[in-house]
């Protein structure tokens, strides 16, 4: 295989398969050397860092064959096979002949040895694997509380419904593509498309746990935010108002159904269809005392029209 050979800002010329490097290009083009396409440590003295690099040294760790239970893989984290293909090679560029000083060329940093010889397929299927471990036994259908990158690439923490069954996806993380599983978490009845249920998980970084079903009639005190299902471009959540709520306030002041309808300009009515009442108009960060209604409460149409009894300042009237 011929060296795909790049100029380096240090100035050498520099293979970018198996990281040879020579002086000038016509130096490259002499060497006799077969590049054999993977990275390889390069130097009179050469350090081929591999995995793992913590103290477990046994063979298990290595996924090592070796049968003799006294067989071992060296104190250090570097490699200690005589005939290790990283590490002794013929190699005839600048670096291994000692005339062309790299010493970051020498060290092959942090390349997991049993990966090494895997096909980008299949190292796709093992994480495909690792994160379907992470799952768990969820299925469709089940109260969660997610924790993950929503579709900006932001932290995020889901609790509600799994919409559907999740799936890994090629998505990206710090500007890079990366494998995760996406959950589509949030009321019943929300449509999975909808990107504002979308919780990525990336196999260091990201949780989902199995929560219990919500209680009709437990109190929450939480930012308006947190109540599942609500959104600007939905009026159909309905949830059991009981006042507003922050640190100093200990327990709900009243009980009366309402359904979160968008107004204007980031503003939120709470209202009740049945007596055509406005308890609050409030904003997502405002907190409140709210619980879950029975299942058999049947949501109302928004309406245009309702009295508000605890609006905020300057508030726009619910429905506007």
């Amino acid at each position: 295989m011929t060296h795909s050979v790049r100029r380096r800002p240090e100035g050498r010329y520099q293979c970018t398969a198996c990281r040879a490097a020579w002086p000038t290009e016509a130096d490259a083009r002499r060497s006799a050397f077969a590049c054999p396409g993977e990275p390889l440590a390069h130097g009179l003295t050469r350090e081929h860092r591999v995995f793992p690099k913590s103290g477990d040294r046994s063979c298990a760790s290595w996924h090592c064959d070796e049968p003799d239970p006294s067989h071992f893989h060296g104190p250090d984290p570097f490699c200690d096979v005589t005939n290790c293909r990283y590490c002794c090679h013929g190699c005839d560029c600048a670096v291994c002949t000692g005339t062309l000083h790299a010493p970051h060329l020498t060290v092959l940093e942090d390349i997991p040895e049993h990966e090494l010889a895997q096909t980008p397929r299949r190292r796709n299927a093992r994480m495909t694997t690792e994160l379907h471990t992470l799952l768990g036994d969820l299925s469709a259908g089940e109260h969660v509380t997610a924790t993950g990158s929503d579709t900006r690439g932001h932290q995020v923490t889901r609790t509600g419904y799994l919409l559907a069954e999740p799936k890994v996806v090629d998505a990206r993380r710090n500007g890079f593509p990366a494998k995760g599983l996406r959950l589509c978490v949030g009321a019943k009845g929300t449509d999975p498309a909808d990107r504002t249920t979308w919780t990525t998980l990336f196999l260091d970084a990201g949780t989902v746990e199995r929560r219990p079903e919500p209680q009709a009639g437990q109190w929450f005190n939480t930012e308006l935010r947190f109540v599942p299902g609500v959104k600007a471009s939905s009026h159909t959540t309905r949830i059991l108002y009981g006042g507003r709520g922050g640190a100093r306030s200990t327990e709900p002041t009243q009980s009366a159904p309402a359904n979160v309808v968008y107004t204007d300009e980031g503003f939120y009515a709470l209202w009740d269809p049945a007596t055509d009442t406005t308890h609050a108009v409030i904003k997502l960060a405002t907190k409140i005392w709210w619980a879950h209604l029975p299942q058999d409460a049947a949501p109302a149409a928004p309406s245009s029209s309702g009295k508000r009894e605890d609006a905020e300042t300057s508030s726009p009237a619910a429905g506007s």
